[in-house]
C-alpha cells in the first residue's frame, strides 16, 4: 500500500506512518497547487492522507490509482468533495477524534480567563506580590455562571459534560435535535443563538465552517452581548469575525476572548488580535495534543487500510458516497 501524505514538512513521519507503507510526503505551494515534479510521483498511490494541504482537481488528476482521501482531524473545508466524489473517491475524516482534547482546551480557556492566569502568572513572575494579589478582584467564580455553547455536537457536549462538573448552568444551540436528549441530561436549555449572545457570562463557539456560519459571529452578535461577557472559538477560523471582536475587546464591549483558530493561519503579523491584553490566543492546539494525535494517526490509518487492503466501505465519508 502506498500512501501519500499531504502535509507541511514533519521529519518524524517515518515514526507517524504505520507499518507496511510506503510512503511520500508532499507540500503544496503558496499559490496552493503542487509542483509538476511531485504530482509526477503520485500515478501508483493508493490513498491520501492529509493535514491541512488541499486536495483539488489538479492533484486528483495525477494520482490515477487513488481509492481514499483521509484527512487527519475533523474539518475537511480544504478538501474538493465534489471532485472526489466525481471520481467515486471517499473523502473522510476521523469525527470526534478530538472531542475529548478541544472540550479540555475550552474550560483551560475559561478557567484562565476568569481567574487572570495568564496576568497573575506574569506578575508573580516578576515578584510583584501585591498587585498579582489584587487581579483576584477581578477574577470570579464559574460556579453558577451561565456557559452558552453554540454547535452541540461532538465537541459542545463534551463542553458541556465538564462545565456541568462545575457547577454551570448551560444554554445550548445547534440545528440539529439529535443530542437534545443529551442536553436535558446536563439540564441545559435548547434555545436559539441571540438568546446565548444577550444572556450567556461565557459563549463558546463550538459549530462547524460552512456557508452559514462563515463570519456569523459578528458586530451585530457582540454588541447584544452582556459587558462582563467572555468569548471563547476553538472551531474554526473564519467563524468569527476578528476584527469585530477585536473592536469588541478594545472598546470594552466584552470583557475577554479566548481564541485558539484564526481566519488566516498561521497567524498574520496584522491580525488585530495580536497583542490585546483581554485575549488568549492559541496557534489551533485545542486538537493536537500527544495522545489526541497518536489516536488520530491511528484512526486514520486503519480506515485507509479497511478501503485499500480488505475492500471495505470507509467510516465518515463526508462527500455523499
Amino acid at each position: 500500500m502506498k500512501i501519500a501524505y499531504l502535509m507541511r514538512a514533519r521529519p518524524d513521519l517515518d515514526n507517524m506512518s504505520a507499518d507496511g507503507i510506503e510512503s511520500i510526503q508532499m507540500q503544496v505551494g503558496d499559490d496552493g497547487l503542487y509542483s509538476e515534479q511531485d504530482l509526477a510521483r503520485l500515478t501508483d498511490v493508493d490513498a491520501f492522507v492529509i493535514g491541512m494541504e488541499p486536495v483539488n482537481e489538479q492533484i486528483l488528476a495525477a494520482a490515477p490509482s487513488l481509492k481514499i482521501v483521509q484527512r487527519l482531524g475533523v474539518g475537511y473545508e480544504t478538501l474538493d468533495l465534489e471532485a472526489c466524489a466525481r471520481r467515486n473517491i471517499p473523502a473522510c475524516n476521523v469525527e470526534g477524534v478530538n472531542k475529548e482534547a478541544v472540550a479540555e482546551h475550552n474550560m483551560m480557556f475559561i478557567l484562565a480567563l476568569a481567574k487572570h492566569l495568564v496576568h497573575a502568572n506574569a506578575l508573580t513572575q516578576a515578584s510583584d506580590w501585591v498587585s498579582a494579589r489584587r487581579l483576584t478582584g477581578q477574577a470570579f467564580e464559574i460556579f453558577d455562571k451561565t456557559l452558552g455553547i453554540i454547535g452541540f455536537g461532538n465537541t459542545g457536549s463534551e463542553l458541556a459534560r465538564r462545565a456541568a462538573a462545575f457547577g454551570m448552568k448551560l444554554m445550548v444551540n445547534d440545528i440539529r435535535d439529535a443530542n437534545r436528549p443529551l442536553a436535558d441530561e446536563f439540564g441545559a436549555r435548547w434555545t436559539d443563538k441571540d438568546a446565548i449572545y444577550g444572556e450567556a457570562d461565557i459563549i463558546a463557539i463550538c459549530t462547524d465552517l460552512n456557508d452559514e456560519t462563515r463570519r456569523m459571529v459578528d458586530a451585530d452578535a457582540f454588541a447584544r452581548m452582556q459587558p462582563h461577557a467572555l468569548f471563547l472559538c476553538c472551531a474554526r477560523g473564519g467563524i468569527v469575525d476578528e476584527h469585530a471582536l477585536a473592536h469588541a475587546l478594545k472598546s470594552g464591549r466584552i470583557a475577554g476572548a479566548a481564541i485558539d483558530v484564526f481566519e488566516k493561519e498561521p497567524i498574520r503579523p496584522d491580525n488585530p488580535l495580536l497583542g490585546l491584553e483581554n485575549c488568549l490566543l492559541t496557534s489551533h492546539v485545542a486538537g493536537v495534543a500527544r495522545d489526541t494525535m497518536a489516536r488520530c494517526w491511528e484512526w486514520a490509518h486503519e480506515n485507509v487500510r479497511a478501503v485499500v487492503e480488505r475492500g471495505e466501505r470507509p467510516r465518515w465519508i463526508r462527500n455523499g458516497l
